[in-house]
Order: C-alpha cells, then sequence, then structure tokens
C-alpha cells in the first residue's frame, strides 16, 4: 500500500477511534503523485499513533499528524501545487494544553508528551472546526519557503496563511551557525513561537518544506 492510501485509512480509523465523522481523503492531488508521497513518507518516517503508547520523543510531529489526518486538513494539502508548513512538534501541544487550563493544575512536563492525553483533551475542548482554523494558520499556501529564504529575506514580513490571516515573521539572528527566526501570530504574546533551528527545513520535497516550530499558532478564532 502507497504512503497515501495507508493514510487515508489510518485518517479513516482515527475518525472512528475519536468519534468524528471523516471520509477518507481523495487520492488526487495538485502535487505529483510520488512528490506527494515523499512528502508524507518524510512527515511521518518517525510517526508514532497518538491513541497508542506514547513514544519516546516529545519533539517529533506525532500530534500535529494526526490532527492534520482527522480534521481533514490534508485535503487542503493536497488541493495545494506548493506550500510551507510550520509543523508544531508534541511539547508544543502539551504546552498549548497547559495553556488553555485542560491539564492537571499539577501537571509537570516531563520527558516524554502524553500524547493520547494531550490529543483527546484538545480536540474536546476546542472541536473540529476551530482545530481545522488552527491547522490552517500553519500553512502558507502561496510558495515554498525555505531556511534560507527566510534569513536572506527581510528583516519581518508577513505571510497570509491558508485561513486567510496574516502571520509575522522575524528574523532575529542570520547567523549560519545559530539562525533564529520568531512568528508572530495572532495570541498576543510576543515572540513565544519560533522555528526550531535544528528543525529547519525538517521535511523537504521540489515544491513543499515543512519548518518544526517550538509553540502551536494561534489565529483569531
Amino acid at each position: 500500500m502507497n504512503v497515501a492510501k495507508r493514510l487515508g485509512a489510518l485518517a479513516t480509523s482515527t475518525a472512528l477511534a475519536l468519534g468524528l465523522g471523516l471520509t477518507a481523503a481523495p487520492q488526487a492531488s495538485a502535487l505529483p503523485a510520488d512528490e506527494t508521497n515523499d512528502f508524507l513518507a518524510q512527515l511521518t518516517a518517525t510517526y508514532n499513533d497518538p491513541t497508542g503508547p506514547a513514544d519516546e520523543n516529545p519533539y517529533d510531529f506525532d500530534i500535529v499528524t494526526k490532527a492534520v489526518l482527522v480534521t481533514g486538513a490534508d485535503k487542503t494539502l493536497a488541493s495545494l501545487d506548493t506550500f510551507t508548513l510550520f509543523a508544531p512538534n508534541d511539547r508544543a501541544f502539551e504546552v498549548l494544553a497547559k495553556r488553555l487550563g485542560l491539564l492537571d493544575k499539577n501537571h509537570r512536563f516531563g520527558r516524554t508528551v502524553d500524547e493520547k492525553m494531550v490529543t483527546e483533551k484538545i480536540v474536546a475542548a476546542l472541536g473540529v472546526d476551530a482545530i481545522t482554523q488552527v491547522l490552517l494558520y500553519h500553512v502558507f499556501p502561496a510558495a515554498k519557503v525555505t531556511g534560507a529564504d527566510v534569513l536572506g529575506g527581510p528583516f519581518y514580513q508577513r505571510l497570509t496563511m491558508a485561513n486567510g490571516q496574516k502571520l509575522g515573521v522575524v528574523v532575529l539572528s542570520r547567523s549560519a551557525r545559530f539562525p533564529l527566526i520568531a512568528l508572530l501570530d495572532r495570541d498576543g504574546r510576543f515572540l513565544n513561537d519560533r522555528v526550531v533551528t535544528s528543525k529547519i527545513d525538517v521535511v523537504e520535497t521540489e515544491n513543499t518544506v515543512v519548518h518544526g516550530i517550538s509553540d502551536v499558532l494561534l489565529p483569531n478564532l
């Protein structure tokens, strides 16, 4: 089974597990089929299903991958011929759940993330529609923008994301060894979101690129 079909099946099984109505994403894509499969294979290379036992890596992209599938946001990605995706790591979603008051007041951040618990609490609190808007706010649909493009571009720019809202991008350091890119979302917390240095261009194909980020970007909902 190719990667696209495997993820379509996973999306359906995940929706059923969380009690969500969702049909599998269509196989057609604006990207060539081989590039679609390459992108998905890279994104899910270390994928661990959050509805199962937690893995040992709180800084991979299990929760955001699951969220993209259960909300159907993968259909939007499949319809684009090029895009840039800012992907929050699993710890970022745990931090969001804590900030939203969804975790026990005595919750402490540990070596791993309880991915299943965090995923279920965020889905239950926000609902699929709101989560879909949050996810689309992480997608820049107009171009593939690599780390080199950002670091070599203007100090500050505003991108129109897939949900129609603006995201600010600030280059704080152009150092080749310690590049620093901050993202200005709509939550009013200044410079709390950043691209993780080791996760710049973490996934890249001819027409797509993914940058790992430290926080979940929040639009106006």
